[in-house]
């Protein structure tokens, strides 16, 4: 994936914002990543603002930020060999290696799934998303 590019904000209406997040369409693992998810004031130093009223922050500065756990409820956890599965309120799926969150968590729902001899295919023979393969992995786990 490209670590080229800018996110482009308009400096006259941030102040109307409590929030900013950016988001990622990784097409590699069919997953939408958070690459920013703060208040406004701790995503203004991150931003190169220009008298013409417009701010950018370059896209290499968000991706060289180390993984950032979500404070979003939990609503499904597992245990297994040393990894945890956790759902999300939202439905997003996070995986911890040794109590550390990694990032994507795909790659290592398909090991899991691998190694449990499950597929990670659906029914019409189509690899299953990360929130997909996640919730099978813990409701196979959960047993």
């Amino acid at each position: 994936m490209s670590t080229c590019g800018h996110i482009s904000f308009n400096t006259n209406t941030l102040e109307l914002v409590d929030r900013i997040i950016i988001l990622r369409i990784n097409t590699e693992e069919m997953q939408v990543e958070t690459l920013l998810d703060t208040p406004v004031a701790e995503a203004k130093v991150l931003m190169n603002i220009v008298p013409t009223g417009k701010s950018t922050i370059a896209v290499s500065k968000l991706l060289r930020s180390p993984v950032q756990k979500r404070n979003l409820l939990k609503v499904k956890e597992v245990l297994w060999q040393g990894y945890k599965i956790v759902e999300l309120e939202n439905g997003s799926i996070e995986v911890f290696c040794n109590e550390e969150l990694v990032s994507p968590s795909k790659p290592y729902l398909r090991e899991i799934a691998k190694k449990l001899g499950l597929s990670i295919l659906n029914g019409n023979g189509n690899p299953l998303n990360t929130r997909q393969l996640g919730s099978l992995l813990i409701k196979e786990l959960a047993i």
